[in-house]
């Protein structure tokens, strides 16, 4: 999954959309230039060409750095910049009235098709992913659990790692009575994506019912999954602390810990699972 919110998703998808868009416009454009011999844009021959292009633009604006950091943007960036060397080339040759041939042409012609297909494999993942993901928080919508664990039991029957579940319920009782559900809202809002940010590789969380997440952690066992637990516990408190300051309402925070066993159903794992309550007082 892709982990930034739903609003920027869906600003992603319109994005590659108009880059599509806009790349299949400059690669018309660079082979009639070609074609027709007419002179290159001293645009296309810059060294930073990649930075210039409308999709450029957007993907090094500072407000997408946290974007580049993904494995997924950052194999695009790269054959965005291939992609526009090639076509550099040919325009030097172009302006030194030097002939085109197949060894300087083809590798062109193959880069922009396999940095169009990157995009469009790129969009059919964002597209999954925003329909994978609760809106409000940013986690896994619950419906997604029960395949996506047990393709992990089946892991775990093969390769026997360790694997935890540490569910947290948030009982937003006296916080929705003392500020309104919009503040509980908030809460939840802020301590998810607090959540999201700590938790390591492959570690997921899923809103598996209305206040009641499932946190998946491969590779940890039970004395781990305590620790993260202890660490998640206090990003809630500060998220809580920074919302509502002081008040008169507690948070109570119900938690368990349990093992991913490979025989036992995910439904009887989470509800069978011994709870103990955390509170935060306000």
């Amino acid at each position: 999954m892709i982990n930034v919110t739903a609003q920027e998703l869906e600003s992603i998808l319109s994005t590659i959309d108009k880059a599509l868009a806009m790349h299949d416009a400059w690669r018309e454009q660079i082979q009639r230039t070609v074609a027709c011999r007419l002179a290159p844009q001293d645009g296309d021959m810059a060294d930073d060409a990649h930075h210039r292009c409308a999709f450029g633009n957007w993907f090094y604006s500072p407000s997408n750095a946290h974007l580049r950091r993904l494995p997924s943007f950052m194999k695009i960036e790269e054959m965005h910049k291939v992609t526009h060397n090639h076509a550099r080339e040919l325009c030097i040759r172009l302006k030194g009235h030097w002939p085109i041939s197949p060894n300087e042409y083809d590798p062109y012609i193959e880069q922009v098709a396999h940095f169009r297909a990157e995009l469009i494999q790129l969009r059919q993942k964002v597209f999954d992913t925003l329909h994978k993901i609760d809106p409000l928080t940013g986690a896994y919508c619950g419906v997604h659990i029960l395949p996506d664990l047990e393709h992990e039991q089946t892991l775990k029957r093969a390769q026997g790692q360790a694997y935890s579940l540490l569910m947290l319920q948030f009982d937003l009782l006296e916080i929705n009575q003392a500020h309104g559900r919009a503040k509980g809202d908030e809460i939840l809002r802020a301590s998810i994506t607090g959540i999201r940010d700590a938790l390591g590789s492959g570690e997921k969380v899923y809103r598996y019912a209305s206040a009641e997440f499932v946190i998946c952690l491969p590779g940890k066992d039970g004395a781990e999954a305590f620790k993260t637990k202890e660490n998640l516990l206090a990003i809630i408190s500060q998220a809580v602390e920074a919302s509502v300051g002081n008040s008169a309402a507690n948070l109570d925070i119900h938690y368990a810990i349990t093992d991913l066993e490979p025989d036992t159903y995910i439904e009887q794992l989470i509800s069978q699972a011994e709870r103990a309550t955390y509170t935060i007082k306000i």
